[in-house]
């Protein structure tokens, strides 16, 4: 047991969540294993085709590992401070992330397949890594949205594992928006109506029963994550065989 993440495990027992709690450790330490230091990267001009897809393809998996092992930290603290809310935020954060590199992995087996022709593979992977919306990015390309991510990432893991794979990535995204948005139900989080003396009594946050939803969202967006990344050396396999590659010249690129 990793220092730190007691506290986290003893308020998931008490809310009848310790199955769950150990199932996102779980895969936690799974994640950070696969975490590499290191990227080497090509030269400037030595990319061809096939290698900037490489290049590009294990930079987004890092990325996409590392946020998710961020934003799972981050959430074994607000268990064990009991915040609602923030756990809220996290959970919500990682199905995005959860969600891209399923996304990812979905426009890659698409490519392979003929779906997808290379220009969209290697736009769509520019997109993931240097797209910004806000004027202070002027430059960069526009990002894919989040919702489409959640949307094709679903239907991914579906083609993976069946009928049995219907876990509602869009709807539990929803329902966290709805509930980390400030004009839910007036932010009730922390609000308690005492009829007897009709008033109002803020506590506060606390995790209990009828919010331990919270770990169970978390508990299968940090095992989806993990699924996810299986997929990714069986695909680079495939790009690495794959003989049909554009004759471009990258440049500096």
């Amino acid at each position: 047991m990793i220092e730190g993440f007691e506290r986290a495990r003893e308020v998931s027992e008490l809310i009848g969540s310790a199955e769950q709690f150990e199932e996102i450790l779980k895969h936690h330490l799974d994640a950070v294993s696969r975490c590499e230091k290191v990227i080497n990267l090509k030269k400037k001009g030595e990319h061809d085709s096939k290698s900037i897809i490489l290049q590009n393809f294990r930079v987004l998996r890092q990325n996409t590992l590392r946020r998710s092992v961020a934003l799972t930290s981050a959430s074994f603290q607000m268990i064990e401070s009991q915040n609602v809310l923030g756990l809220a935020l996290n959970c919500r954060a990682h199905i995005e992330s959860t969600c891209q590199l399923g996304y990812y992995c979905a426009v890659v087996d698409s490519f392979l397949n003929g779906r997808t022709t290379y220009k969209n593979l290697y736009v769509k992977i520019v997109r993931a890594l240097a797209g910004a919306s806000h004027e202070m990015f002027s430059h960069a390309p526009d990002p894919v949205n989040v919702l489409y991510f959640i949307d094709k990432s679903e239907k991914y893991f579906s083609s993976l594992v069946g009928q049995r794979g219907d876990v509602g990535f869009r709807d539990k995204y929803d329902f966290l928006s709805d509930f980390c948005h400030p004009n839910f139900c007036s932010s009730i989080i922390g609000v308690n109506l005492d009829k007897t003396d009709e008033t109002l009594i803020y506590e506060d946050f606390s995790i209990d029963k009828k919010n331990s939803l919270l770990i169970d969202y978390l508990s299968l967006m940090s095992m989806v994550v993990v699924f996810f990344d299986n997929q990714f050396p069986i695909l680079v396999k495939k790009l690495e065989d794959y003989s049909n590659w554009p004759s471009f010249d990258f440049g500096g690129s």
